[in-house]
């Protein structure tokens, strides 16, 4: 080896483990935030408005204790939990139910990561092949363990365990016996059911009841007199309003019979189940399975690079360095992505209507009274440095290969 290569492999191996150190930074830092201002939230108690801190791992409360003459806190406002309370009047979903797979498998990712970073800054390809193969054979026993064996959440990252605690309101001696997938769908069906469950309408089996609403209609006896009836017959909000509806359709049309009661009610009914869309043991399911995917993805993932190391080293060297660059594009797509299913699934049970809409990913936005902003916190000018730095890495190990 020329005096000149040795020099360009110190310096790619230098980067590299620069490159490596920001990985493990990254992990542990907040990577965007987020917060809401509003007229009740007036600048003095709520300097930084309603803020949240977005991790790979999880998302964290950013307000800070006040500590002024007009106001002083022993300890900070849970902000995450009054951002969710102040969405949920409009229909959004928990914050606990964006990303619930890719939070749970980002300390895999990143340890992936980081072993295609040093495979790539080691010149020789035989090398490579045995490093990431035996890298690759820990990392999918780490992962296998952490998301299904009994316990296997205590091998989870920190961050990702205080954060689940944080939101289920749970001790750690609660969730030790968990697997990681346990903590998964815990999480997510309890994001899901805390203002909005959603459950299969089986609209014959409350058709029925028509029977006391009509009673109580003609008698011009209040509605919500047979709320606890209706309740103990198993009638969810958007059950009830449409029991509400009838109730007025009768007091206006009192010449409607048994039968045209019941035929309209099963008509509207149906029609407000199929605006339900999928019940949350069904969203469950669907996480689940996308966590088998994802998991079974991971390890595809880990056999192709070494194949491909093995079959097309050219190609598969830059494949090392070129996913660990693309970082910033994944975060900026993943988080765009989620942003978009929070604002185009809302629920109807939602004390206001509003459209569908994009929450603001960059910038400052605004949803009825409240003003949004949304910018890159320090995290996130640590993921672009990563990949400045694999940038050079990467161009000088291609000098090299012209030389």
């Amino acid at each position: 080896m020329s005096t000149t290569n040795h020099k360009q492999n110190l310096i790619i191996g230098t980067l590299s483990l620069i490159a490596l150190g920001l990985l493990i930074s990254i992990f542990y830092s907040p990577i965007w935030w987020v917060s809401l201002k509003a007229p009740q939230y007036p600048d003095a108690a709520f300097p930084q408005g309603i803020r949240i801190h977005f991790h790979v791992n999880g998302v964290f409360n950013g307000c800070e204790k006040v500590e002024t003459e007009e106001k002083f806190e022993e300890e900070s406002l849970d902000c995450k939990h009054e951002m969710d309370a102040i969405n949920h009047y409009v229909g959004m979903y928990p914050i606990a139910a964006g990303a619930p797979v890719e939070r749970a498998v980002s300390p895999f990712v990143f340890v992936l990561l980081g072993l295609m970073v040093i495979a790539f800054a080691i010149p020789n390809n035989r090398q490579r092949i045995i490093l990431m193969s035996a890298g690759s054979i820990l990392i999918a026993g780490w992962a296998y363990s952490t998301l299904y064996t009994e316990g296997g959440l205590g091998m989870q990252s920190s961050p990702y365990k205080e954060d689940l605690m944080s939101t289920m309101q749970l001790k750690p001696e609660e969730i030790e016996s968990w697997s990681g997938t346990e903590a998964i769908q815990a999480s997510y069906e309890e994001s899901l059911a805390r203002y909005f469950p959603t459950i299969g309408v089986d609209c014959e089996s409350y058709a029925s009841k028509m029977t006391y609403v009509d009673l109580y209609a003609t008698q011009d006896r209040p509605f919500e007199e047979l709320n606890d009836l209706l309740v103990n017959a198993g009638a969810t909000s958007a059950v009830m309003s449409t029991f509400h509806d009838m109730y007025d359709l009768i007091k206006k049309d009192s010449s409607m019979n048994a039968e045209q009661q019941q035929s309209e009610f099963l008509s509207r009914c149906n029609v407000m189940a199929s605006k339900v869309g999928m019940t949350d043991i069904e969203r469950t399911g669907m996480i689940m399975t996308i966590t088998n995917v994802v998991f079974g993805g991971l390890l595809a993932a880990m056999a192709l690079v070494i194949i491909g190391l093995w079959k097309m080293e050219k190609m598969f060297t830059w494949v090392l360095i070129l996913v660990p660059m693309a970082l910033p594009v994944f975060f900026i797509m993943d988080y765009a992505g989620w942003l978009w299913w929070f604002g185009h699934h809302l629920s109807e049970m939602g004390a206001f209507t509003v459209k569908p809409f994009m929450p603001t990913v960059f910038g400052v936005g605004k949803v009825a009274q409240f003003s949004t902003y949304s910018y890159p916190y320090y995290g996130f000018g640590l993921i672009m440095l990563n990949s400045v730095v694999l940038a050079a890495a990467a161009l000088i190990r291609l000098k090299a290969s012209h030389e």
